[in-house]
């Protein structure tokens, strides 16, 4: 997949920007805040509908706007797609999506058209951060593989909504009791596919992450795998297994007005020669850990679409030290590269087809 161009309007510091990239690896060098991050955001939002780093849409509106708009077009095998994003200030307005030249009603027809895999310094909180960070990966990795799964994630989300109201009512002694089995029998349906979806890009995360682990870290001996961790992970139906938990669990959750069990409660465990790398680890070893598990987020993206994925690099290769970078960058070839530096002689090694300088929301060729 190639990105052939990126038209941005009044997003973040950019009053307005047009850039047609090479086939081959861009750079975006700047100072810190000079806006090199928007640009790989907003190749993002056109992926994913959503930005890396805000769950807030007025985030990514340039201050005293109302509304703000990123384009892409991108060349595949023998096709060309052209998908985009309008977002609004105003609240009650909900963000439009564009697949080629139409408005699309649902964001989930955003999905396939534009993948990418991105490297930023947030995702250290993969390793760190709270479980809903892992399932937020997953989650982003199969909505790209697999638009039924963004369906279906949709779907539960919004019965657990509507579940958790509910639990609250009755505990004011208000609504039906009885309408838990209607929200019960709407949340197993959409668990069962996410569950078993889930179960399946594990054990492939796994078996990739580790292979990537050994290459990038040069030690063997350091085994690095995934875990899936949930109250459904066990070889039976997904679907009867949530259903027995919630009509077992139903008196604690009115009790403590949430719903207690479902894939809103999954984690993933990473774990490093037998140990949970969160406590175990060296900063070095959570970092390639990371990698390693994006790695092969790019080669679950290619197999799926039969096309490599854009590779978005948001000032990682300065926290590698020479010889992780390195191998890192040997992993990279043949995928269009969009990468943000401060210095460039932290590319030391890479050839770039193509040098942009970024200054205060305006880009000039270096």
């Amino acid at each position: 997949m190639r990105l052939t161009q990126l038209r941005l309007h009044d997003f973040r510091n950019y009053p307005q920007v047009t850039l047609m990239p090479p086939a081959g690896v861009t750079v975006f060098v700047g100072e810190n805040g000079a806006g090199k991050t928007n640009l790989l955001e907003a190749i993002h939002l056109c992926c994913l509908g959503r930005s890396h780093r805000t769950p807030f849409d007025r985030d990514m509106i340039r201050l005293g706007c109302k509304t703000s708009a990123a384009y892409s077009r991108v060349q595949r095998h023998v096709t060309r797609d052209e998908v985009g994003v309008r977002l609004f200030a105003q609240q009650n307005l909900r963000k439009t999506i564009y697949v080629n030249g139409k408005t699309v009603p649902r964001i989930g027809e955003l999905m396939g058209h534009m993948t990418c895999v991105m490297f930023s310094p947030e995702d250290m909180a993969i390793v760190k951060g709270a479980p809903q960070v892992r399932r937020s990966f997953l989650d982003m990795l199969l909505s790209q593989c697999q638009p039924a799964y963004f369906y279906a994630i949709q779907t539960y989300h919004a019965a657990l909504k509507q579940r958790n109201a509910l639990l609250k009512l009755l505990a004011k002694k208000r609504g039906n009791p009885k309408q838990l089995e209607v929200w019960d029998e709407q949340l197993v349906r959409a668990a069962s596919p996410m569950v078993r979806m889930r179960r399946e890009a594990v054990l492939t995360l796994s078996d990739l992450a580790k292979e990537h682990y050994t290459f990038i870290s040069g030690r063997e001996p350091e085994v690095f795998v995934l875990r899936y961790q949930s109250s459904l992970s066990g070889s039976g139906d997904p679907g009867e297994m949530l259903m027995d938990q919630l009509a077992a669990s139903r008196e604690d959750d009115m009790r403590r007005l949430t719903t207690g069990f479902g894939p809103h409660r999954d984690d993933l465990k990473l774990v490093l020669s037998g140990q949970e790398i969160r406590g175990y680890a060296s900063q070095g070893q959570m970092r390639t850990a990371v990698l390693a598990m994006r790695l092969a987020e790019i080669n679950i993206l290619t197999q799926a679409h039969r096309d490599a994925p854009l590779l978005l690099l948001d000032d990682v290769l300065s926290e590698l030290d020479e010889g992780r970078r390195a191998r890192l960058l040997g992993s990279l070839g043949g995928m269009q590269t969009l990468l943000t530096a401060t210095d460039l002689e932290t590319l030391a090694g890479m050839k770039p087809d193509c040098v942009l300088k970024v200054i205060d929301g305006k880009v000039f060729i270096a």
